[in-house]
């Protein structure tokens, strides 16, 4: 059984899917699985996905019809074998130590999941560091360490892939945007104890041919439609667990943080 499996849906991202698996196979933790799921991607992210398989065993490509990301990461649930369960997206690329100071605080722990800051060149969001380890106990404090009704990011989470079996919950397929947002308030709520990892960061990347970026006006149209709706869902989340105080402050960004990037 390895130590970590590594979620990682590809679609579209021949330009940025070898830096995300380089910094994998860079980690010095190397007990570790990769499910790469090929999601009917057009271009040649199946081939170096191959490519790649050839020269790791513990890489392991499926390829599909297209279905979208959270269908992808459903599947790769279900083949999943480590103790442990990263999603990672395949434009994005991980400190080299990032698995290793993880699972260790798991492990010292005995967490349901870890979460680490991150640095972005992304315009539309800003970067999040944590000072030093926390092991959270309340949903309300989980949530105000994570900044989760803002920063919905599944990949920032390392999870045990028990507690997910145990809470028995799958990514919405059908949403065009938002399903980590939706997959991962649900999961927080059932977290009996969450450990903040300080000094390892998820480098999450602007990608041009990212569905976000899309231009095409019917799947924009979608996506607002989803955003929307997750809006609501987290206002009305809120509200039922105790979280409204974090709802309302959200927009100003300001409170959850030490100084402008960085968190205690």
């Amino acid at each position: 059984m390895p130590k970590v499996s590594v979620i990682i849906p590809v679609y579209k991202v021949e330009r940025y899917v070898r830096r995300c698996l380089d910094s994998v196979m860079s980690q010095t933790l190397t007990d570790w699985e990769a499910i790469c799921v090929d999601d009917g991607s057009p271009d040649n992210s199946g081939k170096i996905l191959d490519e790649y398989a050839r020269r790791d065993k513990r890489i392991r490509v499926i390829h599909k019809e297209n279905g979208g990301v959270s269908a992808a990461r459903n599947d790769g649930i279900k083949l999943a074998r480590g103790q442990y369960v990263h999603f990672m997206d395949s434009d994005d690329f991980i400190d080299p130590d990032y698995y290793e100071k993880m699972i260790d605080a798991l492990v010292s722990t005995g967490a349901d999941a870890a979460v680490s800051g991150f640095v972005t060149n992304v315009k539309y969001t800003k970067g999040l560091l944590y000072n030093r380890m926390r092991v959270v106990r309340t949903t309300f404090g989980i949530f105000k360490r994570t900044n989760a009704l803002s920063d919905g990011y599944v990949w920032r989470y390392v999870f045990s892939r028990k507690f997910l079996s145990d809470c028995g919950i799958s990514f919405p397929v059908g949403m065009m945007t938002m399903e980590d947002m939706d997959f991962l308030l649900r999961i927080l709520t059932r977290m009996r104890l969450l450990v903040v990892v300080p000094d390892v960061l998820y480098h999450y990347m602007f990608n041009d041919l990212s569905l976000l970026n899309s231009r095409d006006v019917e799947k924009r149209k979608k996506m607002k439609l989803d955003y929307k709706a997750s809006k609501k869902f987290r206002r009305t989340f809120a509200r039922e667990h105790g979280l409204i105080w974090l709802w309302r402050m959200r927009k100003l960004q300001k409170l959850p943080y030490v100084g402008k990037f960085f968190r205690g």
